[in-house]
């Protein structure tokens, strides 16, 4: 089959805004974004948006029709609600539907997933990627899972790859050599698009791929490198840094859940797949992981 008529769901987020953009500029594809009814999001100019009532069936069915593929960008918080998304994309007749997924660990990875998610305390994306794969298998619908690894200029950013930018610090994790898949946010929508102009390589599937295999001694040496200076270095044990996550979902501090995500991508034997076998994408991401760290550190003042 071929995919023309796309609906977006949460097209301004940080993954949201680069897959509208990449989206948008393949002439093959329509493209069409979808908001809650109270929604105070805006747009680029010329951008087509729907509006629905998200608790409401009826009103789900009635935005999702007249389009092949959905493409869900929900939090990973809210992953849980795409339930509601995977029925009435069904009932619309929508073709394919693409999970809220991401991350470094795939819902397609049986038993070892629910392991994962049930120590970082939500899981949503597993139970959407469940309901959607009986439904598969029954020929209901198909599914796509991109799969990208951590966001690497996101968490540059925001410290996720435990680079401190502002402070010239780093938490090392374990040794520090740990590899690891991550994905700058435009090489990822470049590989959703991918995927839609490629329905049949795509169908059922998960989608691996990344800009970069890193190490945070890597990330750390190449960071001293372009500033000129050494930076303070900070170890924690993955295991006591899973640790105090655990303990802060516990004390019911649910964004816990993301310290113990963290430690667990940097598990010591990759235990949980970061450091990815097979990239599924026919080409490179053409930014350099050079240029990507220099101009987050731009953006510090480094």
């Amino acid at each position: 089959m071929a995919i023309k008529n796309v609906l977006l769901i949460g097209g301004s987020g940080n993954i949201g805004a680069p897959i509208l953009a990449a989206i948008t500029a393949e002439p093959s594809l329509n493209v069409t974004v979808l908001t809650r009814e109270d929604s105070t999001s805006t747009f680029p100019a010329g951008t087509v948006v729907k509006k629905a009532d998200y608790k409401s069936h009826e009103s789900l069915v009635a935005a999702f029709k007249g389009h092949d593929t959905i493409v869900s960008n929900i939090a990973t918080l809210a992953a849980i609600d795409q339930l509601a998304f995977v029925e009435a994309a069904v009932e619309a007749g929508v073709t394919r539907f693409y999970p809220t997924e991401y991350g470094s660990i795939a819902s397609s990875d049986g038993d070892i997933v629910q392991e994962f998610w049930d120590k970082v305390g939500f899981s949503g994306k597993y139970e959407v990627y469940l309901r959607l794969k009986e439904l598969a298998d029954a020929g209901k619908i198909e599914y796509t899972l991109i799969t990208s690894g951590p966001f690497f200029d996101w968490g540059l950013q925001f410290g996720f790859i435990g680079l401190n930018l502002k402070e010239k610090k780093a938490t090392i994790f374990g040794s520090g050599n740990q590899v690891i898949a991550a994905s700058n946010l435009s090489h990822i929508a470049n590989a959703v698009v991918w995927t839609l102009t490629h329905p049949e390589e795509s169908k059922n599937k998960t989608i691996r791929f990344w800009s970069y295999k890193i190490t945070q001694t890597s990330l750390l040496a190449a960071a001293e490198k372009i500033t000129g200076t050494k930076w303070a270095v900070e170890r924690v044990p993955v295991e006591d840094h899973v640790n105090a996550g655990l303990e802060g979902r516990k004390a019911g501090n649910i964004y816990a859940g993301y310290q113990v995500l963290q430690g667990l991508i940097f598990d010591e034997n990759d235990k949980y797949g970061s450091n990815y076998k097979v990239n599924n994408i026919p080409f490179e991401d053409d930014r350099k992981l050079e240029d990507v760290l220099a101009d987050a550190l731009e953006k510090f003042g480094n």
